[in-house]
């Protein structure tokens, strides 16, 4: 039979050689809950923007965006960033999303959202084109 204090140190043994592993996957699923969240948050923005636009000029629409601390959604732009939102995650670009179910076309000045914030849209009437920004 094997001694008390053998059992004890064999079972330390497999803990110690397990417990990075174990770290390193709680990292990866904290990792991905943060992401999930941030792709929640891009699709209701992606939303928000058709809704406006469907809604014709002069329309407007508040939503509330919670990104984490090293997150954030880039709108508009010139070129083919005038029709897409661009999802940053850990200060990488993650995702661009083109807003193609309909052609929506924001406005050509680059917004970024950030953090836990109410984001009003508009849609505006340029040139005989609808325009969808950030309102103010």
């Amino acid at each position: 039979m094997i001694g008390m204090p053998l059992k004890l140190t064999v079972s330390f043994l497999l803990i110690g050689l397990m417990l990075p592993m174990i770290a390193g996957m709680v990292s990866m699923v904290e990792e991905q809950s943060s992401d999930s969240a941030a792709d929640y948050e891009c699709a209701a923005v992606e939303d928000c923007i058709y809704r406006v636009f469907r809604s014709g000029s002069g329309s407007t629409e508040t939503i509330h965006v919670d990104l984490g601390p090293k997150d954030w959604i880039s709108l508009g732009g010139t070129g083919s960033d005038a029709y897409s939102i661009r999802l940053y995650c850990n200060g990488n670009l993650k995702k661009t999303v083109y807003l193609d179910r309909a052609p929506v076309q924001l406005s050509d000045e680059i917004t970024d959202i950030a953090g836990s914030t109410d984001v009003t849209f508009a849609c505006t009437s340029v040139n005989h084109k609808l325009i969808v920004g950030v309102a103010g």
